[in-house]
């Protein structure tokens, strides 16, 4: 009766245990030492930021003493702001636009502002693109009117920057009919005529792209108007070679901002933490430096720092600093001042 006893006793224990590991942040005790468990939140898994993230976790894990990371799949910017700015996130990527609007509560943040966000580091471009079919009436965003387009999913980064968009040329969503559906879905409606046009955040010559640009003859948007660059400071001038894409024989001029890398102050690390993790990452570069063309070509330690739109965290301003970069005084955090 004794042993029976003893082997519940046990067994409740690994039970208690088992649930006291949940959420997404949580620290365990592995032969005598702490061990924090921290997850950085990426995007879908179909472009380059899941396997980015999921590979840099991998070597955050692997160096960084008393630390365990892992990259999860995500919507991308929007949710990863706002589960950063509420501790359930250590690390998050977003476009850089997105994190500017939060950290200053512009835009749909007017009434949440995150500005405990902090930078890390850039990673990749993210290009705007606007297709439609080549035989389409569509020449301008403002012959969007009447049509059905898509916008990105609903919430997400790229919805926002379609929102944008529209308004800055003199349409909503009341002028338009708009489709609700990320850029995979866009393509498959576009090929079959479902949606006139769609507007896009994603790399350049990605998955989704190249299968419709080689299963359709298509079209691009251009933005050239030097006034729309003004009226939104974080996006930048791109010209898209001719050539990039089949068909598409002109240069394509688009705006494009970078994807960073954030933490926020609440989530709970420390500045030597994050000095640590943020170490490892660039001196461990060729453990996730080619994951995909995208990372390894724009990923970089060179331009670890541009464009970075919110202030950066103290422990990777340590850490750039030491390693000579000229850190730009909007960057430099209160808490740092």
């Amino acid at each position: 009766m004794k042993k029976l006893f003893s082997v519940l006793l046990v067994f409740l224990l690994c039970i208690t245990g088992g649930f006291a590991q949940g959420g997404q942040e949580s620290s365990s005790t592995v032969a005598g030492s702490s061990l924090k468990r921290l997850s950085i939140g990426t995007a879908g898994t179909a472009g380059s930021l899941y396997p980015m993230g999921v590979a840099m976790a991998e070597t955050i894990t692997k160096h960084v003493e008393g630390i365990a990371c892992t990259g999860e799949a995500t919507a991308a910017s929007v949710e990863n702001v706002r589960n950063l700015t509420s501790g359930k996130l250590a690390m998050g990527i977003s476009q850089s636009e997105i994190a500017w609007l939060a950290f200053n509560g512009k835009g749909d943040f007017e009434k949440r502002k995150a500005d405990d966000l902090r930078s890390l580091f850039s990673t990749i471009y993210s290009y705007i693109q606007v297709f439609a079919l080549s035989d389409s009436p569509i020449n301008s965003i403002q012959d969007f009117k009447g049509k059905a387009i898509g916008v990105g999913a609903a919430g997400s980064g790229g919805e926002m920057a379609a929102r944008m968009i529209l308004d800055y040329y003199g349409l909503s969503y009341d002028d338009i009919k708009p489709q609700f559906i990320p850029e995979s879905e866009a393509v498959s409606a576009l090929k079959d005529n479902k949606i006139a046009a769609f507007i896009c955040t994603h790399p350049l010559k990605s998955a989704a792209l190249m299968d419709l640009t080689t299963s359709a003859k298509v079209k691009m948007i251009s933005f050239t108007d030097p006034a729309f660059y003004e009226a939104f400071p974080f996006w930048t001038r791109f010209e898209i070679p001719a050539g990039t894409y089949a068909n598409v024989d002109s240069v394509i001029t688009v705006p494009i901002s970078r994807i960073i890398m954030l933490t926020s102050t609440k989530a709970g690390l420390s500045e030597d933490e994050v000095y640590r993790m943020v170490k490892a990452i660039w001196e461990n570069r060729e453990e996730w430096g080619s994951v995909t063309a995208s990372v390894s070509k724009q990923v970089v330690f060179d331009t670890a720092l541009a464009e970075l739109s919110v202030p950066m965290h103290p422990g990777a301003l340590t850490y750039f600093r030491e390693k000579g970069f000229t850190i730009d005084q909007s960057l430099i955090p209160p808490e740092s001042r």
